[in-house]
């Protein structure tokens, strides 16, 4: 589990770079508090290795309970190969269970398969600090987007998101390949990221590979 554990943490710090998420506190005992500071969800306890060490799954719980501000304060994401347990033991501590499915998805950026863009289609991509933003217009509209925060030699992808008018248009498949080479000329080797229904396929047909279910809960008062 510690590959799991170190990959968590890993997929954290880039996600935090994407949102520009700059406290970040490691008690050191296998949860990350992040300070989101977004009104739907100030704070995120990221639990690592919750599997073999479901004591920290109900340490984040209590923690979660505790964020003042009412339903949604505290939030907590943990990667599982039990989702099942996790989310009863999440409920039987008081806490509310996210319905969406999502996975924790890696990939060695070298096996990502380049791809080119249907050429009604432009791809703008561009460098902030360590933060990659590739956008697919047409007629110079925003069509597609996406990020990818590189972190030593992780690349973690973000936000990927296609005009559901122009899905199945290979529009995702072309930002992520073209965030994976500028991720790849900084120096990035592996990518991570977490999945939703929506682009687990997408993923999937680029060669990424699922390693863990993620369970997210947030407080209920």
């Amino acid at each position: 589990m510690r590959d799991r554990e170190e990959l968590v943490r890993r997929w954290q710090a880039g996600w935090s770079v994407s949102r520009g998420w700059t406290t970040v506190e490691d008690d050191n005992d296998g949860i990350l508090t992040v300070r989101a500071g977004e009104e739907s969800r100030p704070t995120e306890y990221v639990v690592l290795d919750a599997d073999d060490k479901p004591e920290r799954v109900e340490r984040a719980a209590q923690l979660a309970l505790a964020d003042g501000g009412g339903r949604g304060a505290g939030w907590i994401t943990l990667a599982t190969d039990d989702k099942e347990a996790r989310i009863e033991q999440l409920e039987d501590l008081g806490l509310e269970v996210q319905q969406d499915q999502d996975w924790l998805m890696t990939i060695q950026l070298s096996e990502q398969p380049a791809l080119k863009l249907h050429e009604r289609y432009a791809l703008h991509t561009e460098l902030e600090d360590d933060l990659i933003i590739t956008r697919a217009t047409l007629h110079g509209g925003v069509v597609s987007s996406g990020r990818m925060a590189v972190v030593g030699e992780d690349a973690v992808a973000d936000r990927i998101e296609t005009d559901p008018a122009h899905r199945r248009r290979g529009l995702g498949s072309a930002v992520m390949a073209s965030l994976v080479e500028a991720a790849a000329a900084k120096g990035a080797k592996r990518g991570i990221l977490i999945a939703s229904i929506d682009g687990l396929r997408l993923y999937r047909s680029l060669g990424w590979k699922v390693i863990a279910d993620i369970v997210i809960a947030r407080s209920t008062a």
